[in-house]
């Protein structure tokens, strides 16, 4: 329907002397011709995502840690940063080894600043290692805006909470693979 419109006030334009206004009220309602006989379908309401909350997600790590043979450990504290004066919170850890995942929220994010290493590649995990006494620490850095969910708000369900669950489960048994592999204290 609008090529026919269009094609109308074409044809107008070449056999009458219109005014401006007036040709440019034609185009407007070929417009509106065009975008009404495209869909009448209302706008959708967005779909609000948010990550994993933290104690669901440490949840699944531990028990992920657990199935693999590793007794989980919470909240180890270790030196992290170029300045030494930063903490980086491990929120799971192997008892009596030297690794842990941390779950970096925003929060964390803000407050280790310039320590926290930039990531080129957004599907890599982060490894990096404490600072001082903790310099033999390996700590994977996992983002929680990875393992993002909806709350089955809006009208378009994106992100179930079982997928971001899935993913969180999948890194974390990477990252327990990779201490193994690469022999991690």
């Amino acid at each position: 329907m609008s090529h026919r419109l269009a094609s109308a006030a074409v044809v107008g334009r070449a056999a009458l002397p219109i005014g401006r206004a007036l040709r440019g009220a034609i185009a407007a309602l070929a417009v509106i011709g065009s975008s009404a006989s495209c869909g009448g379908d209302p706008a959708k309401a967005p779909t609000i995502l948010r990550p994993l909350d933290e104690p669901h997600a440490v949840a699944v790590m531990a028990r992920v840690f657990r199935e693999l043979g590793l007794a989980p450990v919470r909240n180890r504290v270790i030196q992290f940063g170029t300045s030494g004066g930063n903490t980086l919170t491990l929120d799971i850890a192997a008892k009596d080894r030297r690794f842990g995942v941390a779950y970096i929220t925003w929060q964390d994010a803000d407050k280790l600043g310039d320590d926290l290493p930039k990531r080129a590649d957004p599907d890599a995990i982060l490894v990096v290692h404490g600072a001082g006494a903790d310099d033999d620490v390996h700590a994977a850095l996992l983002f929680a805006a990875d393992y993002m969910q909806d709350d089955l708000s809006g009208d378009q369900h994106t992100s179930t909470a079982i997928a971001a669950e899935q993913k969180l489960e999948l890194a974390t048994r990477d990252i327990l693979r990779r201490a193994e592999h690469e022999s991690w204290p």
